[in-house]
């Protein structure tokens, strides 16, 4: 789909160290599992808030509610131990990797003020409908089949900077690329 000019599509992500991406990826490719697009490594990241569409004459606001949002917000561990299919109800449209214990409190304040900051329907978008995932592979097709949420060896990794991405979607996938970052603690 043909982007209009001046518009950026955004999210706000963290993303692991790069040999912790590869180690998320090596585990699920060890599974047995339908086609898909696998995600780049360096572009594993687990999304905070999705922003959508914003004019380019917005982008300097978003930047400061995301530099706000980000502040004051202590460094933290994330422990990534599962391999699990999303969405839980319906058919299954890719693997991601996630923390199987209690995600740190600093991730959902962050989100807590991006939301309330950023979100278009702040009441549709609150922590009820988050969860904390690091998308691996986009299947082909939705498949009712295989389910999976089964654990693998733990990968921490310090999350200590947030970052407003662009995203741009192209036939082969979508790019990312980061138009600030800001780090925690």
């Amino acid at each position: 789909m043909p982007r209009l000019a001046g518009i950026h599509r955004l999210f706000v992500a963290c993303h692991p160290p790069a040999d912790a991406a590869a180690a998320m990826l090596a585990h699920a490719a060890a599974l047995p599992l339908p086609e898909g697009r696998w995600t780049p490594p360096a572009q594993v990241h687990l999304t905070l808030h999705f922003i959508g569409d914003v004019a380019e004459r917005d982008l300097d606001a978003v930047i400061e509610s995301v530099e706000r949002s980000a502040s004051g917000i202590p460094a933290c561990r994330l422990d990534t131990d599962r391999l699990i299919s999303l969405p839980e109800r319906g058919p299954a449209r890719l693997l991601a990797a996630a923390p199987s214990g209690d995600t740190p409190a600093s991730l959902f304040e962050i989100r807590r003020r991006l939301v309330r900051r950023l979100a278009k329907s702040p009441r549709n978008d609150d922590d009820q409908h988050f969860t904390p995932h690091l998308t691996l592979l986009r299947f082909a097709a939705p498949t009712p089949t295989p389910r999976v949420d089964t654990p693998m060896p733990p990968i921490p990794w310090r999350v200590g900077r947030v970052s407003l991405m662009r995203s741009v979607l192209r036939p082969g996938g979508a790019s990312h690329a980061e138009i600030a970052g800001f780090a925690l603690g």
